[in-house]
């Protein structure tokens, strides 16, 4: 991973200089790695369902309209997910950006989440601002942004424990 830290296409002011060819370069130094888009893999016993899509913003990758284009994505993700990771947070949860005065996660990432899949564990990273946990009773949320709001990998890694899936 070190290695993949160091190479051009990691640093941010380079991604918008990528050619397409360059993604699956990208993807063949993952070798001890699953990429996750919108696809799912059980890992000891639990579910995990990866998902890059967030609301528009500045043209980043993955970007999608707010409303029934990122729905229809959230549709995707199956009932009796673990664990769910997405880019971005659902509205409301470690998504309060000072700078804008406003909350930006996706309210259609939270129905879905609280009214259908309901995972043990949700983690983002995707607001960089918003770092840190937080809990609705059921799931709990986790901000793993490595990043601070100026794209310095500072933030320490967040590390929790999980009991044993049902079943094994």
């Amino acid at each position: 991973m070190a290695d993949l830290v160091k190479q051009d296409y990691y640093r941010f002011p380079s991604v918008s200089k990528l050619k397409p060819e360059d993604f699956d370069n990208v993807q063949s130094l993952l070798t001890n790695s699953i990429y996750l888009q919108d696809s799912e893999v059980t890992v000891k016993g639990f579910r995990i369902y990866g998902a890059p899509w967030t609301p528009w913003f500045n043209g980043w990758g993955f970007n999608l309209p707010r409303g029934q284009s990122l729905l229809d994505k959230w549709n995707l993700i199956p009932e009796g997910i673990d664990i769910l990771m997405t880019h971005g947070p659902p509205l409301g949860f470690r998504d309060w950006v000072p700078k804008e005065l406003q909350r930006v996660g996706c309210v259609e990432l939270l129905n879905t989440v609280q009214r259908r899949v309901r995972p043990k564990l949700h983690v983002f990273g995707g607001i960089h601002e918003g770092y840190g946990i937080m809990t609705d009773g059921y799931t709990t949320y986790i901000n793993a942004s490595t990043c601070t709001v100026s794209f310095q990998p500072t933030n320490p890694p967040i590390i929790f424990d999980l009991p044993n899936p049902q079943g094994s």
